[in-house]
């Protein structure tokens, strides 16, 4: 079965590093759209969100993602950030993705005993800074991947840049790059996001809605329009996702609460599976330090 759920259908095209796809999941974002999401320490999706806030010395994460069994695909991620300076962050962060149960076979369906190695794992280090009301980012990545017997890896270098307020205005903007390699060796996806207050009471309550898109080269984009919404120490984000890769089209709806309490932050997120398949769940658990 995962042969044809993720193998397949995710990898008709030629990878370069193995385990590209199983980075398409969603890892340290719930239901908002990556270029935008600050939910986990270290994101992966966009250098700029790592900028801490004010009075933020140091944030430190955990996200971990699981698919139904009959995909078995299972990512990690730890991640953290530091405060070098008044207006610069450092962050490093791991992110590992695999796939469990691939039974080696031959001609016909019975098993030759053992399992085949699947997944990818991505060290990533940057820097993130801030002018006025934009924070922008830099990081270098470092992805290997196995395949079986085959091993292979390729360094990128991303950025990425969110404006708070764009001409005077409550909208915000993001671009992003994700596994940008300077030698081709990576299927680079490139992201944009803008989301707009649509409803505010006072400074407790906020509701905003925005729509982003994925672009992922040789590969296909996603179209993703959300809303997210605060309320004192409670984040509740959704949104539907449209998918278009290798000729096919999906849709998937996406669901996440956050809750953050003392410096803590828990947050709990659901996706859609495809093709008949049940959904996703992922679990981030943050800690900041004044």
């Amino acid at each position: 079965m995962i042969s044809l759920a993720v193998l397949g259908s995710r990898g008709v095209a030629a990878q370069r590093v193995a385990g590209r796809d199983l980075l398409d999941f969603p890892l340290g974002v719930l239901a908002e759209a990556p270029a935008l999401s600050s939910q986990m320490s270290g994101p992966l999706w966009n250098p700029a969100l790592s900028m801490l806030r004010p009075l933020t010395r140091a944030s430190f994460g955990f996200a971990g993602l699981t698919t139904p069994q009959d995909i078995g695909v299972k990512l990690e991620m730890i991640g953290g950030e530091y405060r070098l300076k008044p207006n610069l962050t450092g962050s490093i962060s791991v992110a590992e993705a695999s796939v469990v149960d691939i039974l080696r076979t031959d001609t016909d369906p019975n098993s030759l005993g053992g399992e085949i190695t699947y997944g990818t794992t991505v060290l990533s280090a940057g820097l993130a800074s801030s002018y006025k009301t934009a924070s922008f980012g830099a990081s270098v990545r470092y992805r290997y991947g196995t395949a079986d017997r085959d091993h292979s890896s390729a360094v990128a270098t991303d950025v990425g840049l969110v404006v708070d307020d764009v001409a005077h205005t409550p909208i915000r903007v993001a671009v992003s790059s994700f596994l940008l390699s300077p030698n081709g060796t990576a299927d680079a996806s490139f992201l944009a996001a803008a989301d707009l207050p649509v409803y505010r009471r006072d400074s407790t309550t906020i509701v905003r809605a925005g729509y982003s898109q994925t672009k992922t080269t040789g590969r296909g984009d996603e179209r993703y329009a959300f809303a997210t919404a605060s309320y004192r120490q409670i984040d509740l984000s959704g949104g539907m996702s449209t998918v278009h890769e290798f000729g096919n089209s999906s849709r998937r709806w996406r669901l996440g609460l956050g809750v953050h309490h003392a410096g803590y932050s828990v947050a709990i997120g659901r996706e859609d599976g495809g093709a008949g398949f049940n959904g996703s769940y992922q679990f981030i658990l943050t800690r900041a330090v004044k």
